[in-house]
C-alpha cells in the first residue's frame, strides 16, 4: 500500500467488485461489505448437485474493449463463448426473437394480422398529420405498432412484468430495450426494394464455464489476492455524516453492531435505502422521493431433469402469453453444457411479482404445479423428467420506471452530490436498469472519481443512449443477426 487512504465500498456485485479491483490495482486500501454469504449481487449462481441455475439470464458483452480484454484475462480458458437463439411463444406458436415483423404477421391468424397491420397503417398515418406524445409506455407502443398489436401482444407481458398497466410506466423504459419492428420496412423487404440488415442483435456472447457466478467468485478471490478484504453476511444499518462528509458506516455482523470509519465511501446499495440509512436524516421531502421509487423482484423456478438431453435448441423463450406465470423460460444448458450433468437438462422459469403479493409468498411445491401445467401448455410435458425443484429470488431486480421515476430518481442522486466522499454507483445505485457489463464500467468510474479523475457528475448525470444497448457491443467473431 502507498497510504493513499481508505475507501470501503457497499456491495459485492458486479459494481462493487469492479471498483475495489481497480483501486486496489492502484495501491488503495480497499474494504468491500457484502449482506450475503457470497460475491455477485444479481450475478450469482446456485447449484444443485450437478445442475447450475443463475438469478435469470445472464451473459457478457460489452461496447468497451478494454472492460473485454480484462475480463478474459481474468478469466483465461474459463471464459467461453456462445451462441443465443430466443424464441417469443405467443397464443401457442413460436416466433423469431428479435421480433420480426413478417414472422409475425405471416403465422399470426390472417384476420388477427390484418387488423393488426391496418391498426399499424392509423396510427402511422395519423402521426404523420398529428404527431402524438410519448408520455408513457403504452403511448410509446401505440404509436409505433398500432392499437391492435399493442392490446394482444404488448400489453398482456408488460403488465405481467411490472404489475401495473403499461399506462403506469414510463416511455423512457422503451428505447434502450425494444428493438423497433418497422412494418413499413417488411413491406419494401417482402417485395426486395431493400437488402441490407439491420444490426440489432447480439448474436453471440460470453459466458462462464460454470455459470455467471463464477466470474465474481473469481473477481472476489482477486480482490482478496491483492490486499482487499471482503466482509460477507454485513448488514449495513447506517451512514454517519458529519457536515457534507461521510465519516463512518455502521453495520451488524453474526448479531454483533460493529463501525467502520472511511475516507472514501462507494456504496451500491439500492438509492433509496442508502438516503434512509443517512444520519442524520435528510429532510422529509428527499425521504418522500426515496419512499416514492419501487421495485419489482423475481422469484425463479428452477427443474433439473433427467431422461432428457434437450428441450430445444432455444437459450430463451420470452412468455408473451399474460396467462402463463413467467415472462421467460430458459434451458441453462444452451449458455454452458456444464450447466447440467452431461445427457441431461434443466429449466428455469423467471417469475415477475412483487415483495409481499400472492406469487411471492406462494410456497414453492403450488408454484411448481403451476409452472407444470404451463410448461405443459407450452408442448413441454417434463412430469416424468423432474428430478427435483427449488425455487431462487432476486428482491432487487428491476427498478420499476413509473412515470415519476425520474423526477424521484434525480431528486436523490441531486441531494447526493452534496457529500463529496460518497459515490453511488451500479444497477441498485444509480436505481437504473443497466446490464452487468455497464456496471462494471461504473465500478471503474467510480474508481477514477477516488482517485480524482473524473467528476461524479459522470454517474449522477449519465445519459441515456438512444441506441438499443447491445447495438454497439463488441462481440466474439463479430456476432450479431
Amino acid at each position: 500500500m502507498n497510504g493513499r487512504g481508505d475507501v470501503l465500498v457497499l456491495g459485492a456485485g458486479s459494481c462493487g467488485l469492479s471498483a475495489a479491483w481497480d483501486l486496489l490495482e492502484k495501491g488503495y486500501k480497499v474494504t468491500v461489505l457484502e449482506v450475503l454469504g457470497e460475491p455477485g449481487g444479481l450475478c450469482r449462481t446456485s447449484e444443485r448437485g450437478d445442475y447450475r441455475f443463475d438469478l435469470g439470464g445472464h451473459r457478457f458483452i460489452s461496447r468497451d474493449q478494454g472492460l473485454i480484454d480484462r475480463v478474459q484475462k481474468l478469466m483465461g480458458s474459463e471464459l467461453l463463448v456462445s451462441t443465443r437463439k430466443s424464441v417469443i411463444r405467443f397464443q401457442g406458436k413460436n416466433y423469431k426473437y428479435p421480433l420480426n415483423a413478417r414472422d409475425l404477421l405471416v403465422n399470426m391468424n390472417p384476420l388477427l394480422s390484418s387488423a393488426c397491420f391496418l391498426s399499424y397503417v392509423k396510427s402511422r398515418l395519423l402521426n404523420r398529420l398529428n404527431p402524438q406524445p410519448d408520455d408513457n409506455f403504452e403511448e410509446w407502443l401505440v404509436n409505433r405498432y398500432g392499437r391492435r398489436l399493442y392490446q394482444i401482444f404488448f400489453e398482456p407481458y408488460s403488465t405481467k412484468l411490472w404489475g401495473v398497466s403499461p399506462r403506469e410506466i414510463s416511455s423512457e423504459w422503451a428505447s434502450q430495450r425494444i428493438s423497433l419492428l418497422n412494418l413499413s420496412d417488411v413491406i419494401l423487404r417482402v417485395l426486395g426494394l431493400r437488402k441490407s440488415k439491420p444490426r440489432t442483435y447480439a448474436l453471440k456472447y460470453f459466458y462462464p464455464r460454470e455459470g455467471i457466478g463464477q466470474m465474481f467468485r473469481v473477481l472476489a478471490a482477486e480482490v482478496e489476492r491483492l490486499g482487499g478484504m471482503i466482509v460477507y453476511n454485513a448488514r449495513v444499518t447506517a451512514v454517519n455524516l458529519e457536515g457534507d462528509t461521510v465519516t463512518s458506516v455502521e453495520y451488524e455482523l453474526d448479531g454483533v453492531k460493529k463501525k467502520i470509519e472511511c475516507e472514501k465511501l462507494i456504496s451500491t446499495l439500492l438509492l433509496p435505502d442508502l438516503v434512509k440509512m443517512m444520519h442524520p436524516k435528510p429532510a422529509a421531502e428527499v425521504l418522500a422521493m426515496a419512499d416514492d421509487l419501487k421495485l419489482r423482484s423475481l422469484r425463479f423456478m428452477n427443474i433439473p431433469l433427467d431422461g432428457i438431453e434437450d428441450i430445444s435448441d432455444n437459450t430463451w423463450w420470452y412468455l408473451q402469453d399474460g396467462g402463463y406465470a413467467a415472462t421467460r423460460l430458459q434451458e441453462p444448458k444452451r449458455r454452458s453444457r456444464y450447466s447440467a450433468p452431461e445427457g441431461k437438462t434443466s429449466v428455469m422459469l423467471e417469475i415477475p411479482c412483487t415483495v409481499g403479493d400472492e406469487t411471492w409468498t406462494m410456497d414453492d411445491k403450488k408454484l411448481f404445479e403451476r409452472c407444470m401445467v404451463d410448461l405443459k401448455d407450452m408442448g413441454l410435458d417434463l412430469e416424468d423428467n423432474v428430478v427435483d425443484y427449488y425455487t431462487t429470488d432476486a428482491i432487487q431486480s428491476y427498478p420499476v420506471y413509473s412515470m415519476t421515476y425520474r423526477q424521484n430518481r434525480d431528486g436523490l442522486l441531486e441531494h447526493l452530490k452534496k457529500y463529496g466522499n460518497l459515490i453511488s454507483c451500479g444497477r441498485q445505485g444509480l436505481f437504473d436498469y443497466i446490464f452487468m457489463d455497464d456496471a462494471m464500467l461504473m465500478g471503474f468510474q467510480a474508481s477514477e472519481i477516488v482517485q480524482g479523475r473524473q467528476e461524479h457528475s459522470i454517474l449522477y448525470d449519465r445519459l441515456q443512449d438512444p441506441d438499443l444497448l447491445e447495438v454497439k457491443s463488441k462481440l466474439p467473431d463479430g456476432g450479431y443477426e
